[in-house]
């Protein structure tokens, strides 16, 4: 029947807007957006504040129609969004309109020898502070083919890798030249996964680095696997140690975690560079829990990223076990540019934080196009 509604439901702005995943079953065909707490606010809300949003399939990734508010003013104005508005999410990648698994690739120009590489490149379209991307480039083959997180973007000019918690323990070994860059826009299906790890300190309870947000919890096992080239295999586990795992500890952030291994004696760990290139990628494995350490630890076992529980997975000491996490959705954004107003617009994702937020997905007989 047309104009069946899939489903619909409500989420609170947190304290930094972000992007919001809503699962939606069945695949949507339409899907309008309603600010509550901005619409409330009308004749004084902020400066182009978007207060509804409409989309329907056939739109291009990333837009949408919207109704916005303008200080002062007691009305709406209309308009698209260019960016920051509605995407479909598919990971298994077959729904028309969502996004491919990866972006076509983007040319770079250059890469900084700093252990958070700078990229050159004329086109940041996609990008964003969290994006996740994958590089190739003529020089820095050291971090050719590997995910890292993009920790800054100044548009269409450039974007850094990695964060401030989570930089290369060494630079790359030499400038990086032309090359190109692909966005990978959906994390591996099943939880828990294998990250590349970028840095490890040498401490009583040694700190571990990943390129890309972990997801661990505290109590999960872990075993490293380091090249040669990297230093600290003392971490491997090999026969000689009986195949030693390692226990997470803390979770410090989403790219640091702590774990029960004493490594101020190991040899000091390096990331790969260009001259000791080909080597493998230093990497993380979780592969079970120690139960007991768990409860010892007293420390929620909620596998999160940007504070929000991976979709499916287990709590507790179930944390650890092995889940399919993908799902058909909508990704709603944080904004961007009105295609008439050529400023930007607070998108469905909400304008500011604890703003009360009401969504309502349907499904067409014959499609939305």
């Amino acid at each position: 029947m047309d104009g069946t509604i899939l489903s619909q439901g409500s989420f609170v702005v947190p304290a930094t807007v972000i992007n919001q995943a809503i699962v939606i079953p069945s695949n949507v065909d339409f899907m309008y957006v309603y600010n509550y707490t901005q619409y409330g606010n009308i004749g004084t809300p902020a400066a182009a504040a978007g207060l509804e949003f409409y989309w329907q399939r056939g739109m291009a990734a990333g837009t949408g129609l919207v109704k916005y508010g303008v200080n002062g003013h007691a009305y709406l104005n209309g308009d698209s969004l260019l960016t920051g508005g509605f995407t479909l999410y598919d990971p298994s990648g077959q729904s028309a309109g969502a996004l491919p698994l990866l972006s076509a690739p983007v040319a770079t120009t250059a890469s900084t020898n700093v252990t958070r590489p700078v990229v050159s490149t004329g086109n940041t379209a996609g990008l964003a502070v969290g994006s996740i991307v994958r590089l190739s480039n003529t020089a820095q083959t050291d971090i050719n083919g590997m995910d890292f997180v993009v920790g800054a973007v100044t548009a269409n000019t450039s974007f850094t890798l990695l964060t401030a918690s989570n930089p290369l323990a060494t630079a790359p070994g030499a400038i990086g030249g032309a090359g190109f860059y692909r966005i990978v826009n959906y994390p591996s299906l099943f939880y828990p996964r294998k990250r590349n790890i970028v840095n490890i300190t040498q401490a009583a309870n040694a700190q571990v680095s990943t390129a890309i947000p972990h997801g661990l919890t505290p109590g999960q096992e872990v075993r490293f696997n380091i090249p040669t080239v990297s230093g600290m295999v003392q971490l491997n586990a090999t026969p000689d140690n009986n195949y030693q795992p390692a226990i997470v500890l803390t979770v410090v952030d989403d790219y640091n975690f702590t774990i029960n291994i004493n490594t101020t004696t190991f040899t000091a760990f390096t990331y790969p560079t260009i001259a000791q290139q080909p080597s493998s990628f230093p990497e993380v494995t979780p592969f079970g829990e120690d139960t007991a350490s768990a409860l010892s630890i007293n420390a929620a076992q909620v596998p999160t990223i940007a504070g929000l529980q991976i979709y499916n997975t287990n709590t507790g000491i179930l944390a650890d076990s092995t889940v399919n996490t993908g799902y058909l959705g909508m990704i709603l954004g944080t904004g961007g540019n009105g295609n008439a107003l050529g400023a930007a617009i607070t998108g469905p994702a909400g304008t500011a934080a604890a703003d009360v937020m009401y969504w309502v997905a349907g499904k067409s007989s014959f499609g939305g196009l």
